[in-house]
């Protein structure tokens, strides 16, 4: 039997014996999970899983909780919720059977994630403006293979205005398979972080939809290091006219971390636009994987959409894998895309070096300045005081001493 097909029939005892879902059931059933050969999944393979993580539920206990950054935090850890504070202005549910549907969910993952979690929702009233961002913290902590399954649906209803921060952490060999959603009607405005820096053991494989179902601004900001295996796939749904996207990320990955980046902006309806800006860094023997698409349909006139990745190989060994794709059915539009991959100027290291500065922190500088342009477009103090230091962390291990550029 092939590592697909022990997944896929791991996941369906466990959705059998949950009972929690029995749509999601049935679509599992059907699914197909990756392989080899499966186009998107050409650079990330699931052997690490083949250590039998879909066999057991994570129960460890979290040995270094996740720093508050607001007043108003949710905690989840391994998949159940079990805190939370929040504001006036914003409810919170703990469904435990029927969960609402999410649109445009692709991955068997997030389809297995479907038939077996007990999702929370947050619900931000109409009107009503949130001051303190909303701190979800995700955690997930095992001694042994195991995994969680998370989901979060956060609804900003008509003129709502909130900021969400997305927060993760795991421990030994935890897998986290997290699903999250983010559903906005018309005049909402969010601000949403998502945070990933798991322990390197660790494993991640989540589905971020983004769904603009009203003429609604949102802005992510998505920062990550790789892990043992990091896979991302964000699919926003533009849906309304007048929508406004703005997608910021930075990922980093060195020893030999991984992270798979997949990003698809649909746009179905006139007059809306995307902006994707992600920088990407590999050190060491880190592998990156980035593939950002815009799909433009039919009757989708005025649109405005671009995106760009560029990226620094910090030495020989590490690597990057990166494609923008454009799929347009209309003419009446404006897109662009590109992506480069290149490596630390060494004009500028000599230059620094020439000033007394060592070698690896004359990287380090150049490596932050790389994204430091992101960085800055931080709105939130808290969130750009810890995102700062941790990155900088990142770095200063992902230029180690002696390594030359690619």
């Amino acid at each position: 039997m092939s590592l697909a097909d022990e997944l896929k029939t791991r996941a369906l005892a466990n959705a059998r014996e949950s009972g929690i879902n029995s749509e999601a059931l049935s679509t599992l059933e059907a699914a197909r999970f990756p392989e080899r050969k499966t186009e998107r999944w050409k650079y990330t393979s699931l052997q690490a899983l083949a250590d039998g993580h879909l066999d057991a539920l994570a129960s460890g206990a979290i040995q270094q909780p996740l720093p508050a950054l607001s007043d108003a935090v949710v905690t989840i850890n391994n998949g159940e919720l079990t805190a939370s504070q929040l504001p006036d202005g914003v409810t919170l549910q703990d469904i435990d059977n029927q969960p609402p549907a999410v649109n445009g969910l692709e991955t068997p993952f997030a389809v297995y994630n479907s038939a077996v979690a007990r999702p929370i929702v947050l619900e931000v009233a109409a009107n009503t403006r949130i001051e303190q961002p909303i701190h979800v913290q995700i955690q997930a902590a095992s001694d042994t293979p195991a995994h969680c399954n998370p989901r979060v649906i956060v609804k900003l209803n008509a003129g709502a205005e909130a900021t969400v921060i997305e927060h993760y952490h795991g421990e030994g060999q935890a897998l986290t398979n997290a699903v999250t959603a983010l559903i906005t009607a018309d005049n909402a405005r969010l601000t949403h972080y998502r945070l990933q820096g798991e322990a390197a053991s660790t494993l991640h494989i989540g589905t971020l939809i983004i769904d603009q179902q009203g003429t609604s601004r949102v802005d992510s900001y998505q920062l990550m290091t790789g892990n043992r295996l990091r896979r991302n796939d964000v699919r926003a749904l533009v849906a309304k006219s007048g929508a406004e996207l703005n997608i910021k990320g930075i990922f980093v990955v060195r020893d030999k971390s991984h992270v798979d980046n997949q990003l698809c902006v649909e746009h179905s309806v006139p007059n809306c636009q995307s902006d994707q800006n992600v920088k990407g860094l590999a050190g060491e023997s880190g592998k990156a994987v980035f593939n950002g698409r815009i799909h433009i349909h039919e009757g989708a006139s005025g649109t405005n959409a671009q995106l760009s990745n560029k990226n620094l190989l910090l030495n020989r060994g590490a690597e990057i894998n990166t494609k923008p794709e454009l799929e347009i059915y209309n003419d009446d539009v404006k897109c662009a895309h590109g992506t480069t991959v290149g490596q630390l100027d060494a004009t500028q290291q000599f230059y620094l070096q020439s000033r007394g500065i060592p070698a690896a922190e004359a990287k380090r500088m150049l490596s932050l300045g790389f994204v430091n342009e992101l960085l800055m477009a931080l709105p939130h103090q808290d969130v750009a005081q810890w995102a700062h230091p941790w990155l900088e962390a990142e770095l200063t291990h992902a230029n180690p001493a002696g390594e030359d550029a690619a």
